[in-house]
């Protein structure tokens, strides 16, 4: 039987007894989502998984959306994102160094789908650095003053991977070994502030890079705007700090949490990670 363990955070929490090598019963599945929910993120430690007993596991959650980055997928199993600065080339969006910004999203937010929760898996990981970075968006929200709630409420945010691909350019990631001119450019659009499907709970919904503009406001105000919301959604007190070690998986709620990897030696060190991603199931509605 699964045991939870909370983390020190106000979100997250460690899951035990349990190999990802298995596949779940349905009580177990069951366990999980309600875990997940409770919790937003789910640390499995110790596990010793091969590419497709990770794809079996992860489809046990759902439908696996593929990445649109397809020369990081992985061979033969391109259910698999491959992640770090190991392989055909880097995808990363851990800054440089100390000094610049970090990349907070929520995953696929800028696709036409976006991603339900994603699994990511840690092969190999620096002994410094390339830490993962989760805030909970429940608690941004809830912490707004009244008259910035209704006014976020009202709010459409303009999303796209054009963001993404400047803030490569403006941290100098994006050289030649970066696979991010695989990205096609097309905007979306969605709620600030969005409904979870399973329980109506409020939670902020954007990415200070991906999000590039709110529907009918100038750019500069807007760029204003995000970056004031992301110092106030993304402080230190709404979060839960991953410091990986190798065989660490990590379920997250993209519909609550959003993340971001912090520095580490790109040029020096190694960072292999496996990711598969769980397809939104419910449309994106705001709580009006």
């Amino acid at each position: 039987m699964i045991t939870i363990e909370k983390t020190d955070s106000v979100i997250g929490a460690r899951v035990h007894n349990l190999s990802l090598a298995d596949i779940p019963d349905a009580g177990t599945v069951n366990d999980i989502e309600a875990a997940l929910e409770i919790h937003g993120i789910l640390i499995f430690p110790e596990q010793e998984i091969t590419p497709q007993q990770m794809i079996d596991f992860s489809s046990t959650l759902g439908d696996l959306e593929l990445t649109e980055l397809e020369a990081a997928r992985l061979e033969n199993h391109e259910e698999i994102f491959v992640v770090g600065n190991v392989g055909k080339g880097l995808v990363s969006f851990s800054p440089d160094n100390d000094e610049q910004e970090l990349e907070w999203h929520s995953d696929h937010i800028h696709h036409e789908v976006a991603a339900r929760a994603s699994l990511l898996y840690a092969k190999e990981v620096p002994d410094v650095g390339g830490d993962t970075l989760f805030a909970c968006m429940y608690h941004a929200y809830d912490t707004l003053p009244e008259d910035e709630k209704r006014r976020c409420e009202k709010l459409e945010m303009i999303h796209c991977a054009s963001g993404l691909d400047h803030y490569l350019e403006k941290q100098k990631l994006g050289g030649s070994n970066s696979l991010s001119g695989e990205r096609q450019h097309k905007k979306v659009v969605r709620p600030l502030v969005r409904a979870h499907p399973l329980t109506g709970r409020p939670g902020l919904y954007f990415g200070n890079q991906v999000t590039i503009g709110i529907v009918g406001w100038d750019q500069n105000e807007a760029k204003a705007f995000i970056r004031d919301l992301t110092k106030h959604a993304c402080q230190l007190g709404f979060q839960y700090r991953h410091k990986w070690t190798a065989k660490d998986a990590v379920l997250w709620d993209n519909r609550r949490v959003i993340h971001a990897g912090t520095p580490y030696d790109v040029k020096n060190t190694r960072r292999l990670m496996y990711r598969t991603t769980l397809r939104e199931t419910a449309p994106i509605r705001s709580i009006g």
